[in-house]
């Protein structure tokens, strides 16, 4: 999945990229927002694309239980500018389709923050209104 986003992006193909989210898919951006369905998620993924730049992607992982996956991939990003390369550890949770293709339910591009320092981590994660609190 992370290739195809990469490929799309890189070709400015707004359409293949929305095509990898479903309506009730989540993409989470690097300031923590939520965009909620399609038409969200394709605001947020224009934005990205007017920033512009060459995208590559590598898969660093996948496990797959029934037509459920949790994936991640190491992404940089080259600025059209020559500036600074933006780069991180994606994480995501994939669905499987119908006709067996795949979609992003929940994509976090920026999934290496929500581990990069644990101390500053609430105990309690409240994630769409589950908690890990045991209590």
């Amino acid at each position: 999945m992370s290739p195809a986003l990469a490929s799309a992006f890189n070709a400015l193909d707004l359409d293949a990229m929305a095509a990898l989210y479903s309506e009730d898919s989540v993409l989470i951006d690097e300031t923590g927002a939520q965009h909620r369905g399609v038409e969200a998620i394709k605001a947020a993924l224009k934005d990205m694309l007017e920033a512009g730049g060459a995208m590559t992607s590598t898969p660093r992982l996948a496990v797959i239980v029934g037509d459920i996956a949790l994936s991640g991939a190491d992404w940089r990003l080259e600025p059209r500018d020559g500036g600074e390369p933006l780069e991180g550890r994606s994480l995501e949770v994939l669905r499987r389709q119908p006709d067996g293709s795949w979609c992003y339910l929940i994509d976090c591009s920026t999934g290496d923050m929500l581990v990069a320092d644990r101390q500053k981590q609430p105990t309690e994660i409240e994630i769409f209104g589950v908690s890990n609190n045991a209590d």
